[in-house]
Order: C-alpha cells, then sequence, then structure tokens
C-alpha cells in the first residue's frame, strides 16, 4: 500500500471518529468544533484525492457553515442547554434510554457506514497516481455543475433557505410562548 491509500484511510478515520464524535458531543459548541474538524479532514481526503478546488471550497465554505449549523443549534435550543442547564451537578453520563439515543444507535449507524464505506473502497477503481487529470478540472466542475447538475444545485439552494426560515419561525414562535407566559 503506497502513501497516498494510507494517508487517505487515515483521514477518513479521523472524519469517521469526529463525525461520531458531532452526534454524541453533549454541548452545542462541542458538537460544533468536532464538526469542524471533521470538515478539515474531509478536505484532507479530497487533496489525497487530487480534487484541490473540492478541497478548498471545503474550508472556505464550510467555514461559514459551521457558523450557521451553530447558529441553528442555538436558535433552536433552550437557553438552559446551551448554557449548560443550571444544575452543575447533574450527571453527565446519560442512563436509561438515553443511552441507547446517544450511544448505541451513533455507534450502530457508524459501523452500518463504515462498514458500507470499505465495501466500496474495496470495490472502486483507484486510478494511477502518476496519471495527470483529463483537462482543467475546476473548468470541468463548474461546467458539469451549471449543465448537468444545475437543478439539484438549485434545489439545494432553496432547501438551505426554506431551513433558515423554519428555523427563524420556530425560534420566534417560541419566544411568545415564554412571553406569554
Amino acid at each position: 500500500m503506497d502513501l497516498s491509500r494510507v494517508t487517505f484511510l487515515t483521514l477518513a478515520a479521523l472524519a469517521t471518529v469526529s463525525a461520531f464524535r458531532v452526534v454524541t458531543a453533549s454541548k452545542i459548541m462541542h458538537a460544533a468544533l468536532w464538526l469542524g474538524f471533521t470538515f478539515l479532514m474531509v478536505a484532507g481526503v479530497f487533496l489525497t484525492m487530487g480534487a484541490e478546488f473540492l478541497a478548498a471550497a471545503q474550508v472556505l465554505i464550510y467555514v461559514g457553515a459551521v457558523t450557521t449549523i451553530i447558529l441553528f443549534g442555538i436558535m433552536l435550543s433552550e437557553a438552559a442547554e446551551v448554557r449548560g442547564g443550571r444544575d452543575p451537578v447533574a450527571p453527565t453520563t446519560p442512563k436509561g434510554p438515553a443511552i441507547i439515543r446517544r450511544f448505541i444507535l451513533p455507534i450502530v449507524a457508524t459501523l452500518a457506514f463504515a462498514a458500507i464505506m470499505i465495501f466500496v473502497y474495496s470495490q472502486a477503481p483507484w486510478p494511477d497516481a502518476s496519471a495527470a487529470p483529463a483537462g482543467d478540472t475546476v473548468r470541468l466542475l463548474g461546467s458539469a455543475l451549471f449543465t448537468d447538475y444545475v437543478v439539484p444545485f438549485e434545489l439545494a439552494a432553496v432547501l438551505l433557505l426554506v431551513a433558515l426560515v423554519g428555523a427563524i419561525a420556530i425560534a420566534v414562535r417560541d419566544d411568545h410562548k415564554e412571553e406569554q407566559g
């Protein structure tokens, strides 16, 4: 196995572990930090695959996305949950059904995802690392994005807009409920 594959597998493993920590973190800020680390590892995976433009876009775009996710999390959370709760002596280890939701289900989902990715990795033909890409990859990517995939691109933009409006509506509605009693 060459250095490129070892680097790829290492970055992919780190991304998987940090993605698991995103869903098991007890505080929103910790989850956001793990998410930022996951995005960096994915950018590293893109670099090992020779997609420098996607790696740069991953870092530049998702820095803003992490900020948006933190804002969504804060807007959709109760103030006590964001601040860490009022009871500083409360146990940090979940018990009962919370263990299933916080630890067992994420582990099962992570293992299932890892199994699928290992299968795909073992079946995928790997290009020769010394072969140059066929043409300007940025131009080819832009051309594909705005010709063949323009509808999914626009649908993703509309979906993000709807999510933002929905989060604001939920946050405003919860504010009115607290003010009314």
